[in-house]
């Protein structure tokens, strides 16, 4: 059974392995070199592979450089790796990168001035069972440090199987004592082979929980620069429809008592020109801030246009719409909007039209929210108006059609 694991041949099948890996974080880092994770990881990733090389030349190399150097690059890459998960936490503070390289240096060091040390494989396998345990244990602790701020899937993958691998690292050694080990060949003792197998599968499974990480992070990070508005923060319109969707698709969602409103900021292009347009974007940063902080949890808020926005409130949070949006026109309407050294002032004219049970044709819904809206600029401005929700009205040139793929509208008439 013993000759299953050849422990030179499992070293060399996980160094090719890593090659692959690294050479993909190669790849994004080349893309992102602003990125200290990635720089970290992948330099780690490459000495990993050197010491996997190293540590599979055993039978044929010199034992300082395929024992005490292989062993030596494999622990500076669990190092690297650990700075690579702090720095991909972005809140850790910066870890020592003396204490991330300690490890190597002082196993080469034992390894080279300690004759017993370098001669005897149990005391061999003690100390880099203590050392391999303790770097796999800080790279699973700072993976699942990071899961706390950000959720990714593969945090937890990575944290589990850093974890098992310093784990088995730390039952090896009270084994070691009652089953000492020998080598014949490269091949181990049965119950070795299986350990040392089992390194290999969690080794892999780490490496690819890291690369998984990466790739996640930046999913996300285009799919909420796909969805968000980049002046203000907020959702903006193709988000904002498919949010409403997905409400209105939850039990109890499309119950009638739902409400969509428009907020507009009245007289925006004259601020513009007035003021320049860096104050126009203080402006709508500001009241998006304003608007905000008045909204009750569950409400959907986005920016539809140039200076319009629109807010949805489902059923179970629409009860009071009207006083809460009169609320929301007064605030605004008491801000002084602070740029250089003038202080501008704000109104907004809203439109608001309450929803009916069931599936809506969400352009019916805006276009009855924008009539509203057109009704309140009409009538003087900085007031609410309600308009009646019509399935059978058809939109005019002032009901603009909603398309559920448009990324950047036209600002509305000031």
């Amino acid at each position: 059974m013993e000759q299953f694991f050849h422990i030179p041949t499992l070293m060399f099948c996980l160094s090719a392995a890593c090659i692959i890996i690294s050479a993909f974080l190669t790849l994004l880092w080349v893309w992102d070199r602003s990125s200290r994770a990635l720089l970290y990881w992948t330099w780690g990733f490459w000495l990993g592979c050197i010491g996997l090389a190293l540590l599979g030349l055993r039978e044929v190399g010199p034992p300082t450089l395929s024992l005490g150097l292989g062993n030596a690059f494999s622990l500076w890459s669990l190092g690297l790796i650990w700075l690579g998960c702090r720095a991909f936490n972005e809140g850790d503070a910066d870890a020592p990168s003396a204490f991330a390289l300690a490890g190597g240096l002082v196993w080469f060091t034992l390894f080279a001035s300690w004759g017993h040390f370098a001669e005897n494989l149990n005391t061999r396998m003690v100390v880099a069972s203590v050392f391999y345990a303790g770097y796999s244990f800080l790279i699973a602790h700072a993976v699942w440090r990071g899961f706390r701020h950000e959720p990714l899937p593969a945090r937890r993958l990575a944290a589990v199987a850093f974890g098992m691998h310093g784990l088995f690292y730390v039952v090896r050694v009270p084994v070691l004592y009652v089953f000492p080990i020998s080598l014949n060949g490269g091949y181990p003792n049965l119950w070795l082979g299986v350990v040392t197998f089992e390194y290999f599968i969690q080794a892999l499974f780490g490496a690819l929980a890291i690369f998984a990480m990466v790739h996640e992070r930046l999913t996300l990070r285009y799919k909420a620069a796909s969805e968000i508005d980049f002046l203000t923060g907020i959702r903006n319109r193709r988000a904002f429809l498919a949010a409403i969707v997905s409400s209105r698709c939850r039990s109890g969602g499309d119950r009638a008592g739902a409400t969509l409103a428009l907020l507009d900021a009245d007289h925006f292009k004259s601020i513009n020109d007035t003021h320049g347009h860096g104050a126009g974007d203080v402006v709508l940063t500001d009241l998006t801030e304003k608007v905000a902080t008045r909204l009750p949890h569950g409400a959907i808020f986005g920016r539809v246009g140039g200076e319009e926005f629109a807010i949805y409130l489902p059923p179970d949070v629409a009860s009071g719409d009207v006083a809460l949006l009169e609320q929301i026109r007064i605030d605004i309407g008491t801000m002084a909007v602070r740029h250089g050294q003038a202080s501008i002032r704000l109104s907004v004219s809203i439109g608001r039209c309450a929803l009916p049970s069931g599936h809506v044709d969400m352009q019916m819904a805006l276009a009855a929210a924008d009539r509203a809206l057109y009704a309140s600029k009409k009538a003087g401005r900085n007031r609410v108006t309600t308009s009646a929700f019509d399935p059978g009205f058809e939109p005019s040139k002032r009901d603009r059609p909603v398309d559920l793929a448009a990324e950047n509208l036209p600002p509305s008439a000031a």
